[in-house]
């Protein structure tokens, strides 16, 4: 177990991004895709209701339809950084009934939401650079042996030892296999969100008010992949070239409850609260440290895996949220939204020996704010959608989970059916160090996704 926690502290205490982070983090930002409807209006429709996606942050929501209703969601995912890509996917699906009582309504709803955020890789490429990943490794090993470095955890300098990238001897000390500064290097971040929710809601709608519950199932998983190559190092040595592989990936399911209200205050102003509870939930965290380097002898390559797979619990924060609308008669409305996220105090609760750990994660972590803003004119058959939506950092690297989406949108309206499109853009920027120089390194993505919901009235 001992090993163990120097492995998670390693992970946690890299310099160069601290990646781990990002697992925890996530877990504090809402979903930033659903309906068309949804997304259009930048999410802030908890005060109003009439979209399958608004149930899912409001479950209060479900009884405003008067009638049962099924949607489907399809989107297409553009992400413009390093060219342009597409990835469809499912991210919203939608069966819901009203029943009619005394007094009021009684609504039940069934509900699936995703939210994929996968950007082309961020890379940087230099020739004749002034400095190696070598060099780092021979500073950080110091005077301490192959075996002292694989328990202090410090598994990079170990990997490179292990494949022939530096070399150990007892009266020498470290020294390196790759002589010299390499001709290039070139170095790789690629990042995965996927956040998945099922939820099944009921809820009731008197004059007034409308009140719900819901039940919801989350499963996210979360990657960050590094790889460094460096090449051209000079021939008085044996290595040629090498590369790194290190990947950080989590995976985390649970259960949480919901809860959520509606009130008419008048004709034309509604108001929204909704609170998520906290939630212990089973979480799969992998490490794989990856090395492949090639020598000049060209039938003597090596290559060096190390793989951890760790299970243990962790906590879901709660949050709160409350929203306030205008609405223009059936013309359309105006409304905005708050959202809060609660810090996460103690991240890992199981097992115990993991405590400690857990307490240097939350000293990265902090609470979020998020806003959203939306508005929707309608002419006829035709309604027009605006929305913008902020979500502040989850912790103290700028990169972790803050995002600014931008979105419009239009909709057609049948007799029993509607046709909504949206069109959202999403721009995260942030630093990390550079893993090769440790200066602090721009990331700057973003990601335009492309949304279509269908939805038919069951009477």
């Amino acid at each position: 177990m001992r090993l163990l926690v120097l492995i998670l502290l390693t992970i946690l205490q890299l310099s160069l991004f601290s990646q781990s982070i990002l697992h925890f983090s996530t877990f504090q930002s809402s979903p930033w895709l659903g309906s068309a409807r949804y997304t259009a209006t930048g999410g802030a429709l908890s005060a109003l209701g009439n979209d399958a996606s608004s149930i899912m942050d409001n479950p209060a929501n479900a009884a405003t339809y008067r009638a049962g209703e099924i949607s489907i969601s399809g989107m297409t995912q553009n992400i413009i950084n390093d060219g342009l890509q597409q990835d469809a996917s499912l991210p919203q699906f939608h069966f819901g009934s009203a029943k009619d009582i005394k007094g009021g309504v009684f609504s039940f709803s069934f509900d699936f939401r995703q939210s994929k955020w996968k950007p082309a890789p961020w890379r940087q490429e230099q020739l004749s650079p002034n400095s190696s990943k070598v060099d780092n490794w021979l500073e950080t090993a110091k005077n301490n042996t192959p075996e002292s470095l694989l328990e202090e955890g410090n598994y990079q300098a170990y990997g490179a030892y292990q494949a022939y990238i530096l070399e150990y001897d007892t009266a020498l000390g470290w020294y390196p296999l790759a002589q010299g500064l390499p001709e290039q290097n070139l170095t790789s971040l690629t990042r995965e969100i996927v956040k998945n929710q099922t939820q099944i809601t009921g809820a009731i709608r008197l004059q007034n008010i409308a009140l719900g519950y819901g039940f919801e199932f989350f499963n996210q998983r979360t990657i960050d992949a590094l790889t460094i190559n460096e090449n051209g190092f000079s021939p008085a040595g044996i290595t040629k070239s090498y590369s790194m592989n290190l990947t950080d990936s989590a995976q985390i399911s649970g259960f949480r409850v919901r809860l959520g209200s509606v009130v008419r205050l008048t004709k034309s102003w509604r108001w929204g609260t909704y609170w998520t509870s906290a939630s212990v939930a089973k979480m799969n965290w992998k490490y794989n440290l990856l090395f492949n380097s090639s020598f000049y002898d060209a039938d003597n390559d090596e290559a060096f895996e190390q793989y951890q797979n760790v299970k243990f619990q962790v906590i879901n924060p709660q949050s709160i949220g409350t929203s306030l609308a205008y609405v223009f008669d059936r013309r359309g409305f105006i409304s905005a939204e708050y959202k809060y996220y609660a810090k996460i105090k103690l991240p890992i609760q199981n097992p115990i020996d993991w405590s400690g750990v857990g307490d240097e994660i939350s000293k990265e972590l902090k609470s979020i704010n998020e806003f959203k803003f939306g508005s929707e004119l309608r002419k006829g058959i035709w309604s027009y959608r605006a929305g913008y939506r902020h979500s502040g950092n989850g912790s103290i690297f700028s990169d972790h989970s803050s995002y600014n989406q931008y979105s419009i949108g239009m909709g057609m309206r049948g007799s029993f059916w509607n046709l909504d499109l949206a069109l959202s853009h999403t721009t995260r920027n942030g630093s990390v160090y550079h893993p090769i120089n440790s200066e602090p390194w721009n990331l700057i993505s973003s990601q335009t996704a492309f949304i279509t919901t269908y939805s038919l009235r069951l009477r």
